[in-house]
């Protein structure tokens, strides 16, 4: 498990295949009217399928481009921006519920379930401040790379965890750079503020996994370009395709978890 998963985000970010592509661009187009899809789009697959190709370096040239001439535009790129965020969000909020409701099949007890419902806590909050940015969820519906055996065997549950926090924390490397390059020093840093806290959830399932050592990274890996790549990746890794026997429903919950604290991010 040391390493496992960074191949695994790699490879959904550069091979995704034809349907996969599909199906985020389905996702892209539920965004409201007055976001830039085409822009969101663009900067999806220039990052999956774009580096399969040779012409990946200039596909990545005109989305920076397209990026600052948006960001200069009315601000459209940081309500996608949260939008994206606060999807992603829901999806965890959903995933760790379900866990939390399966606590029992996946041998999870006392401090290992309390400290499922302080990390849902905390996506929820984390949820709760892009929406107030703006975000808009593009869909309450998800699906899981093992289906309903996520939460039925406590191996695949575990490695969901560790793919899931994993791919955030490169999602958010990936923010902080985007910020930093539109000229928003507050949003990179805020970026750094919500990594922090995934790095945690990340070293949270591997003590519940049992590996040594618990902390393993020296440096986080950088798997995205730029955070609109995201919703391509997230998809290609099986969190974005949900169908009959494979659909899990985001119900929103408390933000509040007793010892939860830093509950905002500061002034913004």
């Amino acid at each position: 498990m040391d390493s496992m998963h960074i191949p695994e985000i790699r490879k959904a970010s550069e091979e995704v295949a034809e349907e996969v592509l599909t199906a985020t661009s389905e996702l892209m187009a539920s965004f409201p009217a007055s976001m830039s899809r085409r822009r969101l789009l663009q900067g999806a697959a220039a990052g999956v399928a774009g580096a399969t190709v040779a012409g990946v370096a200039a596909a990545t040239r005109l989305n920076a481009h397209a990026v600052h001439a948006e960001a200069a535009s009315g601000g459209l790129t940081l309500k996608e921006f949260f939008s994206i965020l606060a999807t992603g969000e829901a999806l965890f909020v959903t995933f760790y519920s379900n866990a939390i409701a399966h606590h029992q099949q996946l041998g999870l007890f006392g401090s290992a379930l309390g400290g499922l419902k302080a990390i849902r806590a905390e996506e929820q909050l984390h949820l709760n401040f892009a929406v107030s940015q703006g975000g808009t969820l593009a869909t309450t519906h998800f699906s899981m790379p093992h289906g309903h055996q996520t939460f039925e065997d406590r191996d695949l549950f575990l490695q969901t965890q560790q793919l899931s926090e994993e791919l955030t924390n490169g999602a958010l490397l990936a923010w902080i750079k985007d910020m930093a390059s539109m000229g928003r020093p507050r949003l990179a840093e805020l970026g750094g503020q919500l990594m922090q806290v995934e790095g945690g959830h990340r070293v949270f399932g591997r003590v519940l996994l049992g590996v040594d050592p618990i902390p393993n990274w020296g440096f986080g890996p950088v798997v995205l370009d730029h955070f609109t790549q995201v919703p391509a990746a997230v998809t290609a890794a099986g969190f974005l395709s949900p169908k009959p026997g494979n659909d899990f429903e985001f119900h929103p919950v408390s933000p509040s978890f007793p010892g939860v604290i830093n509950t905002t991010p500061g002034n913004m």
